[in-house]
């Protein structure tokens, strides 16, 4: 028998009294590792709550803001047309053979009212204003002006008339609307809108008498 059998027969003879098991021995993890893993969700969750808590009244503050500047600029667009077009029609009329004389007061505020009801919350109680040649006219010369008439419930405060630059040739006529807005969300802490708004919208239109 050569040496190098001999030596591989005692190597065998000496790994036959190990188990196998034991041979390659399994590192266990100890429990330092376990607890050092929890520890650390720990501090991963409650630095997620303390994110969302000095998040939240910023994305508040943004989403009511948002949600009533979105309502004011719906109704300011309303009432910017509406006064538009009874004006236009306190002018022009239907435009036809049928219809010679100017609309009434009536029906121009109708329409003005029609208009913004759509948008604006108790529209039948928004001052309105209307200032035509159906009504008849004030003044002489220079000073010759339309009259007017005043609609809705609630109270409105108009500036004065002004006459046209080259009256009596031209007459103004004029539609106003007020109106006092509240935003949708109101009394909020995060809602940097003011509790009461009031808007004002004045549309003139030269005629002639």
């Amino acid at each position: 028998m050569s040496v190098v059998e001999r030596l591989n027969n005692e190597v065998r003879d000496e790994s036959d009294g190990i188990d196998e098991p034991n041979r390659f021995p399994r590192r266990r993890r100890g429990d330092g590792g376990q607890s050092m893993r929890s520890d650390l969700l720990h501090e991963r969750s409650g630095q997620s709550l303390l994110e969302t808590a000095l998040f939240l009244p910023l994305l508040l503050t943004i989403v009511v803001n948002a949600i009533s500047m979105g309502y004011s600029f719906s109704v300011y667009l309303n009432l910017t047309t509406a006064p538009r077009q009874g004006a236009e029609y306190s002018i022009r009329g239907t435009s036809s053979v049928l219809q010679a004389a100017v609309p009434s007061a009536d029906s121009i505020s109708s329409l003005v009212y029609e208009n913004i009801a759509g948008s604006v919350p108790a529209a039948a109680n928004t001052p309105t204003r209307v200032c035509t040649l159906a009504l008849g006219l004030t003044g002489n010369g220079s000073n010759q002006v339309a009259n007017c008439a005043t609609y809705g419930t609630g109270t409105g405060t108009f500036s004065d008339l002004q006459a046209d630059p080259e009256a009596p040739y031209f007459v103004l006529h004029r539609v106003d609307v007020q109106y006092t807005m509240t935003p949708l969300i109101q009394g909020s802490v995060f809602n940097l809108l003011p509790n009461s708004l009031t808007l004002h919208r004045t549309v003139v239109m030269r005629a002639m008498p």
